[in-house]
């Protein structure tokens, strides 16, 4: 048990607890896509849900056709991920871009070529190629027609109107864009109830996860590794390279040097690399300002960590974790944000979150200021312990950083590594 004292909180044994029993269980990939792909909603300025709907129809629609489980698969990773791309920075442009990501997040060859497809027309007058009818491949086509369906539906007053005019609309509104077989396979799942109402259903990540059991067994490696990916894309859309590994191991290796239980530790590390994943919905215009943003923009850049929050807390075992992500900003006086919790309310992880996000701001450069060196850096820290941050985590922040700078006992980029430094 760490002891009370100095501004530190100690960690209950109901604390603990979640370690062993609610925390980082096995998951498939698509599964845990399934949740984050509201992240990419976001950044498109589409409305929530929309990656996991155009998935689930584009399942569907393959499933009529009569594809494999692994073609299926293909195809429902290509609907969360299809607009992906518009989250990051690319010279690419945002199709190479939705292809990066889908690397990032570990899918095969298959997978990218269908997201470069999803503007392709059966008709011949897509682009990026301008590919005509079977060039393109069907799950390029299967994705296109979902994307289709769902932004007619969205800009519909409701739902129910936009299914009763779909179903009374022709093949051939659809035949140019797909071609005659998925546009068929299309009219017959916009006929199915069951289908349209999985399309709205508030739990429609884990259908969309349900569908993709053909990807085998559920790991807690999947769950490591797409919090990994997730944090590229961050750091791609609004940080530096490598943000997200540096404060995702330096929030691991506080947690240890602090005597936390490993399987903890573990966590606040995913905590680290997710923390700003709300930020994909914060307009680059204020992302990239490089002066002091007004009020507006402030509040706007301050609401990041509900969001990160809500796109987290609802992924399998990882309720905790959202909430710690949510209150990463807060602070042991009570004036951090967005709830103002006291010191009493404040568990140990955000605090760690906390004091490794700042480091590592401060040793990055900002469109409004260059990096702070390591000895200014951890003069503001030490300056801020028992206001700002918890002042028995900025006691243990040295001796995380040196077993980071000794290769601590993984794979993560030493902390202070990036090319700001």
């Amino acid at each position: 048990m760490m002891q009370q004292g100095s501004g530190a909180t100690a960690v209950s044994d109901a604390d603990l607890t979640l370690t062993r029993t609610g925390l980082l269980r096995p998951v498939r990939r698509i599964e845990i896509l399934a949740h984050f792909s509201g992240a990419f909603d976001i950044a498109e300025q589409q409305p929530r849900g929309h990656a996991a709907r155009v998935a689930y129809l584009a399942h569907e629609v393959a499933r009529r056709l009569g594809l494999g489980a692994e073609e299926r698969r293909q195809v429902l990773a290509a609907g969360l991920l299809h607009d992906a791309g518009v989250a990051v920075r690319h010279d690419g442009g945002h199709l190479v871009a939705g292809a990066w990501v889908a690397e990032r997040f570990g899918f095969d060859e298959a997978v990218r070529e269908a997201i470069m497809a999803t503007h392709e027309r059966w008709d011949g007058r897509g682009r990026p190629d301008g590919r005509l009818g079977a060039e393109i491949p069907v799950g390029g086509l299967l994705v296109s027609a979902a994307h289709w369906v769902c932004e007619f539906a969205d800009s519909a007053m409701s739902p129910l109107r936009a299914r009763a005019q779909l179903q009374n609309s022709s093949i051939s509104d659809i035949e140019p864009l797909a071609g005659p077989e998925v546009a068929a396979a299309l009219r017959s799942a916009l006929h199915d109830d069951e289908t349209w109402l999985a399309m709205w259903n508030e739990d429609l990540a884990r259908l969309v996860g349900l569908a993709g059991l053909s990807e085998g067994r559920p790991s807690q490696r999947r769950l490591v590794d797409a919090a990994q990916a997730m944090g590229e894309v961050v750091d791609a859309a609004v940080r530096e390279p490598g943000r997200s590994a540096r404060v995702g191991a330096l929030s691991r290796q506080i947690a240890l040097s602090m005597g936390l239980p490993e399987p903890y530790a573990e966590a606040i590390g995913i905590a680290g690399r997710l923390l700003d994943l709300g930020q994909l919905g914060v307009p680059r215009h204020i992302t990239d300002k490089p002066s002091i943003l007004s009020v507006d923009e402030m509040e706007i850049m301050r609401s990041h960590p509900s969001v990160s929050s809500w796109l987290i807390e609802r992924a399998p075992g990882l309720a905790e974790v959202g909430d710690w992500v949510a209150a990463h900003h807060e602070r042991p006086d009570g004036r951090g944000y967005p709830e103002m919790l006291s010191s009493d309310e404040l568990p140990v992880p955000p605090r760690i979150l906390a004091v490794a996000d700042a480091y590592h701001a401060l040793r990055a450069d900002r469109p409004h200021r260059p990096a702070y060196d390591e000895d200014d850096t951890m003069t503001m820290i030490e300056l801020g312990a028992g206001r700002q941050f918890d002042a028995r985590v900025v006691e243990v922040l040295p001796t995380a950083l040196e077993a980071l700078a000794r290769g601590g006992d993984d794979e993560e980029p030493a902390a202070g590594s990036d090319a700001a430094s």
